[in-house]
């Protein structure tokens, strides 16, 4: 998503407020950026925010609002969550860059033509929301791993696997020498 600051640039103190509900194909980043958020994203993504220009650059605030659905990490049944994140990103003015500076991270900074492509913020905020792992309820009994079935729903009768895999049986006859 770009947006046009020409109106703000070489204006310190001036802002404009942003707000706007974009879908995941507006966002136009290559699903390989986006990581294990491509497939979770689930719906619209809400977009608030407030363009400040400073002396040395665009200060964006704000807040994104998005719904995920990622699977149980045990039992594999998706689990739904609506997040609303606080963003904050300076988009750095390049002509203001002292020529011995470093560079400018990619994707933070006014582009030449006037514009700020915010795709990298939007990004880096929702990657950052995903959790590694997510459980539908902490005490999730998982699958059956005799025949799969959702230990939380019904019990299947295997009861709870408490014995050695068979593969590893052989291995308690084993014995080492101390030491």
């Amino acid at each position: 998503m770009r947006i046009p600051i020409t109106d703000l640039v070489d204006r310190p103190g001036a802002t404009r407020e942003v707000t706007a509900t974009l879908t995941r194909g507006e966002v136009d980043a290559p699903a390989s950026d986006w990581g294990p958020a491509d497939q979770a994203l689930d719906g619209p993504i809400g977009v608030d925010l407030r363009l400040e220009m400073l002396v040395d650059g665009l200060l964006v605030r704000g807040r994104l609002a998005f719904a995920t659905s990622l699977p149980c990490g045990r039992c594999l049944t998706d689990v739904d969550a609506d997040h609303n994140v606080a963003v904050s990103e300076l988009y750095i003015d390049p002509r203001r860059l002292d020529p011995d500076a470093e560079e400018v991270e990619a994707g933070y900074e006014i582009l030449p033509e006037g514009v700020i492509d915010l795709v990298a913020m939007f990004r880096d905020a929702i990657v950052a929301t995903i959790p590694l792992r997510t459980l539908c309820h902490a005490d999730c009994r998982g699958l059956c791993p005799v025949c799969g079935a959702d230990r939380n729903v019904s019990g299947c009768g295997h009861g709870e696997t408490t014995g050695v895999d068979p593969r590893w049986a052989p291995l308690q006859d084993l014995s080492l020498p101390p030491g």
